[in-house]
């Protein structure tokens, strides 16, 4: 088993145990990646806390709210000192007891693909591996163009339609697992939490 299959192995395996893994071929696959696909254009607006599992396996939590295309925030629960945005551009990891600031292109990093406007898993990523259990699509995704890094890999749960988890694997293989919960969709969320952060300030774990 190659490492990409080990990654999918690996996340269902972290999946309520309700059913057979079954990978899929043919004219399944293409239908699951077409469904998939027309699933997360769908997407409008997220919002609601998450649960990190980090390459070394601790976890941290925190809310989130996602806007596509393109817009995130991730503000990590106390003591941890990030933040992460998308303002739509601009991906900015905020450390705010380091008081510094990193900054990427959106494009570079594989959370490009579920938050891009008009996403084709068709067309625009290579399709590594789908498999679906107990009403869960698993799908994991590489970038055609090689400009953003890493694996991606997704699960929909079709029964509820809706987008609960994704992990993205790094180029040595180091996995983190983003799993949305207590999520809901369609309230209207305030623009200003996509701005990309100022200058750092002395960290308040109060705040």
């Amino acid at each position: 088993m190659n490492r990409r299959h080990l990654l999918l192995a690996g996340l269902i395996g972290l999946l309520p145990a309700m059913a057979q893994a079954q990978a899929l071929s043919g004219a399944q696959r293409t239908a699951a990646i077409a469904s998939l696909t027309q699933s997360i254009n769908a997407i409008t607006r997220i919002q609601g806390r998450f649960l990190q599992t980090n390459p070394d396996g601790s976890t941290v939590g925190g809310r989130f709210w996602l806007q596509r295309p393109g817009k995130v925030r991730f503000e990590y629960d106390a003591p941890s000192p990030l933040l992460l945005i998308s303002d739509g551009a601009t991906v900015s990891l905020q450390d705010r007891r380091l008081r510094t600031t990193d900054r990427y292109p959106l494009r570079k990093t594989p959370l490009y693909f579920l938050l891009k406007a008009n996403v084709s898993l068709e067309k625009d990523v290579l399709v590594t591996g789908v498999e679906k259990r107990g009403g869960m699509t698993i799908m994991a995704v590489r970038d055609k163009a090689r400009q953003a890094d890493g694996e991606l890999t997704i699960i929909y749960d079709d029964t509820a339609n809706q987008l609960r988890e994704w992990a993205i694997a790094d180029r040595q293989g180091r996995v983190t697992r983003v799993r949305l919960v207590e999520a809901s969709t369609g309230a209207a969320i305030k623009q200003s939490l996509f701005a990309t952060p100022g200058p750092t300030r002395k960290y308040d774990p109060k705040n």
